[in-house]
């Protein structure tokens, strides 16, 4: 599934075995013990490597939920969400659905 705009109920998490390391560039995402081992990824921008380790330090990895309470501008928003649909494809960040329940 592939999203330019953060859709009504899905929302994008950080996978928690994905480790992050700042960079003087940015950042580098790796994964151990999975069936890709060794793979590296090269994050070109400090902003979204914060937003990641924001994301997993106070949003238990909802990225939606970080990028919705720390960036205002909309123009912001869209371009994070196009970056975390490449971190998707990726395999370092998941799509999942919202699911919302009603008090009776």
């Amino acid at each position: 599934m592939t999203m330019t705009a953060h859709p009504a109920g899905y929302r994008y998490r950080l996978l928690p075995e994905v480790k992050i390391r700042r960079e003087a560039f940015g950042g580098i995402l790796y994964k151990y013990g999975c069936a890709d081992r060794g793979a590296l990824s090269f994050i070109n921008s400090r902003s979204l490597v914060e937003l990641l380790l924001i994301a997993r330090e106070q949003f238990a990895g909802d990225l939606s939920t970080a990028i919705e309470e720390r960036v205002s501008s909309a123009a912001s928003k869209a371009r994070l969400y196009t970056a975390l649909d490449e971190l998707v494809r990726r395999g370092y960040v998941a799509i999942e659905a919202v699911t919302t329940t009603t008090a009776e």
